[in-house]
Order: structure tokens, then C-alpha cells, then sequence
């Protein structure tokens, strides 16, 4: 599987770095990489609920929750016939107030190498903008 990972350290403490994160539905009015999110299950994340994203210069894909562990992390995924695509969110944190970050975003499946080939570099630069909008909302917002 071909993965594109990147951390962050935020002085924001967990809990805060989590509602922004896990707050899906809200992407799109701070994050570039966003255009909408369409919550086709309902408000709040929760396990099994899928959501319709848009991003520049990309396809809509629905995406699947499929692990979920409440202020901590949560995993979704989209299929399509050959091609198997993972985006992983964890969150972190110590007794000092600061969060670290984690995104990670795989392609698998038979079709996995070639598109994340091709999209390789969008996704490298997708991930890491993220990252640094995430730790820019948390921590201008204190």
C-alpha cells in the first residue's frame, strides 16, 4: 500500500485539536484542501457514517467511517472497483497542553500504486497542508 504520512506538534491541548479535526462538516470553511463535505448520515462522526468530500482538482469520493476511537483518532476509507484509499487521523497529547498530529493516507488495492503514482505529489501536498492548517486554526485561535 502506498502511504503519504506527516506530523505536527500543536500547542493546543487534545481535546481542542480534536473537535476541530473530528468535525468534518466544517472542513471546507477553513481548510484549502476542502471544498464541501456532505454528511450523507448525519452529524456528529460516528462509526459507519459516510461523507461525500470534494477537493480541488480531484473526483467527489465518499468516504466511509470504519475505526473510531473518540478524541483520539478516526479512520475512514473509500472503495472503488481496484483501488482502496485509507485516510488515518490521530491525535495525541501530554499534560502540558500540546497535541501532536498524525495524518496518514494510503492507496491500495490492485489498482493502489498506479493512482497513488499519479496522485502522489497532490496527495503529499494535501496531507502536509492540512497538518500545518490545523496547527495555524488551533493555535491563532487561542
Amino acid at each position: 500500500m502506498k502511504t503519504y504520512e506527516t506530523s505536527i506538534s500543536i500547542a493546543a491541548p487534545r481535546e481542542a485539536v480534536w473537535r476541530v479535526l473530528s468535525d468534518v462538516a466544517t472542513w471546507p470553511k477553513w481548510l484549502p484542501t476542502v471544498a464541501s463535505v456532505e454528511s450523507l448520515d448525519g452529524n456528529p462522526l460516528v462509526l459507519g457514517h459516510r461523507y461525500r468530500v470534494r477537493q480541488p482538482k480531484l473526483q467527489p469520493v465518499t468516504w466511509t467511517v470504519t475505526e473510531l476511537d473518540p478524541d483520539r483518532r478516526f479512520s475512514w476509507q473509500a472503495r472503488t472497483p481496484g483501488l482502496q484509499m485509507v485516510a488515518d487521523h490521530v491525535v495525541s497529547g501530554d499534560s502540558s497542553g500540546r497535541s501532536d498530529v498524525v495524518l496518514r493516507f494510503s492507496f491500495g488495492g490492485l489498482l493502489g500504486p498506479l493512482v497513488g503514482a499519479v496522485y502522489g505529489s497532490i496527495t503529499r501536498r494535501y496531507v502536509e497542508t492540512e497538518a500545518a492548517t490545523l496547527k495555524q486554526k488551533l493555535e491563532t485561535s487561542r
